[in-house]
């Protein structure tokens, strides 16, 4: 108990005297109540809920969170009551973004309103190499995340296992996947003509309602939104996990990862668009912009594919060229194949990954063979191998964690913001490794109508154990949407996109670029049928990438190294 007494009697930084005498008044009426055992649930967490004030927010967890502690009081409980006192002590702030409309311009930044314009800038982007950087977003009531290993529930509910900071917590996601768990927002949509509005408050009301990842089963608001902090990568078992240090999982469809990610749990499912739309929710209410592109761009542009250039035998090791060896990246993956006589460069090519799928890059030297310099990518592999001048190596999508030496729990990546190298992360959540993520939820049944344009029908499933590779009965029509013409296998540059609480994320105009608008485009069909969205791009993808970027022309059934899968957040069961 001493350390729970040191942590309440912390005083708060940068307050008055005045404001500190109130706070250890009630400090010490917390104090008296756990003496004299009076001090229940509501006490302590209406004394505490006093304290919060929008910037010191993690230390009142911190301190509320052992006093919270109770006999059958659940840790998924105790979350969801910390996230009522958030929406408690924020209850009278409205944030608002408003972002042109695309009829007036294709200027994608927004202008903060309502108390997000309280003299605040954006919130910063950070790398590895940032210098201490303020960041309200670290600690404000709306943006505040905590870590958790957690595990799926049948009634939509988590089964939390331990919150980063605790004992036991595993960011390898091997006890148990790791999310991210924050206070659901209540969000406004509308426009005026000039204008798109995206506004935030903390309780409904108004034209105020939860996203649609945010509603229970039984149609209530839920308090707590959780999503996972990591793409899919296997435990020890082979179930699929979220947790840092792992090898992420091409070659597997959606069809294929559903299994696996129910050998964590029978109601795990797989990502969903309440996932990404909580993403992108999330970028614009951090970051003031209509989606990241431009500002964080992701693992878009690193595609590169070399033959050795020196043959060696029992090496753990690739020697290219020294202008070759200049474009990898220490941390990032490559595969290698022989390719012999074959010439083709596709990485689904069994001849191009059949030495291995996928390894790490360790570290990159200079080396010297014959008098001659290379560049040597030493290689994270279990075995030597022999490497030969007609193999091919090539570079893959990141493994998990690489954001995580981004300062605190600041938006941004380990390198280069806006160079296309690297995976970034937002909200905790880590996006965009060089490879899609697929998704069975929704599934889009495309036709061509009167021979003039694409046409998507959009069915959802709201149970995420019932998510199957068909348009089954559990699934419902949520929506559709239409591309501007019958270009097959086309990028098509998104212009507008529908509401971000929607079930489903939706287009509703095309025709715009990869440097206008969202930054982002939508993949065309070869022909009708039923597909399954791929979302956010690819290593080569470049422009088209973005959060609001998806190829619709690959079914639930296709495996690639471009595509990868992962676990579904709180809209995996909702109401």
């Amino acid at each position: 108990m001493g350390d729970t007494w040191e942590l309440i009697n912390h005083p708060m930084s940068d307050e008055t005297g005045l404001e500190l005498a109130a706070q250890m008044k009630r400090q010490n009426d917390i104090l008296a109540g756990i003496a004299a055992g009076t001090a229940g649930a509501e006490f302590v967490d209406a004394t505490f809920r006093g304290l919060l004030d929008g910037k010191n927010t993690t230390e009142i967890f911190w301190s509320w969170w052992p006093l919270s502690a109770g006999d059958g009081v659940t840790k998924y409980q105790r979350l969801e009551r910390f996230a009522k006192m958030l929406a408690e002590s924020a209850r009278s702030k409205t944030y608002t973004v408003r972002f042109y409309s695309d009829d007036v311009s294709g200027d994608y930044t927004g202008t903060p309103l309502d108390d997000l314009a309280d003299g605040r800038e954006a919130a910063p982007l950070l790398t590895d190499t940032s210098p201490e950087t303020a960041d309200w977003s670290e600690e404000d009531p709306f943006t505040w995340y905590i870590r958790a290993n957690a595990l799926s529930l049948e009634d939509g509910t988590m089964n939390v296992l331990a919150v980063e900071g605790e004992t036991g917590f595993d960011l390898s996601g091997e006890t148990a996947p790791v999310y991210c768990f924050a206070l659901s927002l209540m969000l406004k949509e509308w426009e005026d003509g000039a204008y798109i509005y995206n506004s935030w408050r903390t309780f409904s009301g108004g034209g105020y309602e939860p996203m649609a990842g945010d509603v229970a089963p039984d149609k209530s608001r839920r308090w707590l939104t959780w999503h996972p902090a990591f793409y899919g990568g296997k435990n020890s078992k082979g179930g699929m996990t979220s947790g840092a240090g792992l090898p992420p999982m091409p070659w597997t469809s959606a069809n294929a990862a559903i299994p696996l990610a129910r050998k964590i749990t029978a109601y795990d499912a797989l990502w969903t668009d309440c996932d990404q739309q909580y993403v992108l929710a999330q970028w614009r209410l951090r970051h003031w912009t209509l989606s990241n592109s431009g500002k964080l761009e992701g693992c878009t542009v690193y595609n590169y594919q070399y033959s050795p250039a020196v043959a060696e035998t029992g090496v753990k090791r690739v020697l290219v060229t020294k202008a070759q060896g200049a474009n990898f990246l220490v941390g990032s993956a490559v595969c290698m194949g022989e390719r012999g006589e074959n010439t083709g460069t596709d990485r689904n090519a069994d001849y191009n990954h059949n030495i291995f799928n996928w390894a790490k890059i360790s570290s990159i030297t200079n080396v010297t063979v014959s008098d001659t310099e290379y560049v040597a990518l030493n290689l994270e592999l279990d075995a030597p191998i022999d490497t030969t001048t007609t193999m091919l190596v090539s570079t893959m999508p990141w493994g998990s964690g690489t954001t995580e030496g981004v300062p605190g729990h600041s938006d941004g990546c380990c390198g280069n913001l806006t160079n296309g190298k690297y995976p970034y992360r937002v909200a905790g959540i880590e996006m965009q490794i060089g490879a899609y993520v697929e998704q069975l939820d929704p599934l889009w049944k495309a036709s061509l109508v009167d021979d003039d344009h694409w046409h998507y029908d959009v069915f959802s499933c709201k149970s995420g154990e019932k998510q199957v590779g068909s348009i089954s009965s559990d699934y419902a029509q949520t929506g559709s949407f239409d591309l501007n013409d019958k270009a097959t296998w086309s990028w098509h540059y998104i212009r507008k996109l529908g509401k971000l609480g929607a079930e489903a994320m939706m287009y509703e105009k095309f025709n715009g670029s990869g440097s206008t608008y969202v930054r982002a485009a939508f993949f065309s069909p070869s022909s009708a049928g039923v597909y399954a969205p791929w979302r956010g791009g690819g290593l080569a993808a470049g422009a088209c990438c973005g959060l609001p970027c998806a190829l619709g022309r690959l079914g639930p059934g296709t495996a690639s190294w471009s595509g990868v899968p992962r676990l579904a957040g709180s809209g995996k069961k909702r109401g």
